[in-house]
């Protein structure tokens, strides 16, 4: 399972996002690489058309609005959202058997950073744990940049309690995003879940919300079988 999150630290005072979103894309180890062809081959004709080197990260919000990513400035805003659309419609043909859990946290619940980061990740592993159990195979999770101590120590509480994980193996292994186009997919879904739950003025106009629903059959409902779309929430 590869993770991303969205929604920077602290509690929501208006300043900053009102949510925390960990989005996990499980992929069968077996159609791992026949996976990474497909994105790579989507990489390549990405690069035909706009220049784009397979290199350079896919990160969702900038390629709405270039920050650090200097190579997005030399696109034109159409084609940056176009690539967005295309790597996210495209995701069903690239992981036609991933499963797709996300958990969306309303930060007002909370009252700091510490509170729901790794209650978020909790909720995100159980659901991983009983998928895993369901199919009765073994797994791993991969993800961007986090708390890596604190996952730890989730982990090794929830490995001593009454229903310890039974087909979760080992930590949460940290990669870069950079160098992996499947984090580069978990976050295009936590963007596009992100936009779907909280629309923006600028983003409303390239009709942004509706991109999580192109996902819609690869994900995992059974997660949160109450919602339509399987997301945990608190």
């Amino acid at each position: 399972m590869y993770v991303d999150e969205s929604g920077d630290p602290g509690r929501y005072n208006g300043s900053n996002t009102p949510h925390f979103i960990l989005s996990g894309l499980i992929v069968p180890a077996q159609e791992w690489q026949l996976a990474l062809e497909r994105i790579t081959a989507f990489r390549e004709a990405v690069k035909q058309h706009t220049g784009l080197a397979k290199r350079e990260e896919i990160h969702s919000a900038e390629l709405i609005r270039p920050g650090r990513q200097v190579a997005y400035k030399q696109i034109a805003k159409t084609a940056r959202i176009q690539i967005l659309r295309d790597f996210v419609g495209g995701m069903p043909g690239f992981f036609p058997n991933a499963r797709i859990i996300n958990v969306c946290l309303d930060k007002q619940r909370f009252p700091h950073y510490g509170a729901y980061l790794l209650p978020a990740w909790q909720r995100l592993l159980e659901g991983f744990e009983l998928f895993l159990a369901s199919q009765q195979a073994y797994g791993a999770v991969m993800s961007d940049a986090t708390d890596a101590n604190g996952l730890r120590g989730l982990l090794r509480v929830m490995r001593k309690g009454p229903n310890p994980p039974q087909f979760l193996l080992e930590d949460v292994f940290h990669c870069a995003s950079e160098h992996s186009y499947f984090v580069q997919a978990a976050d295009a879904i936590t963007y596009c879940l992100f936009r779907q739950e909280y629309p923006k003025g600028s983003t409303r106009k390239f009709n942004l919300g509706n991109l999580f629903q192109s996902l819609d059959g690869l994900l995992l409902k059974s997660a949160a079988p109450a919602g339509t779309q399987g997301i945990i929430r608190a």
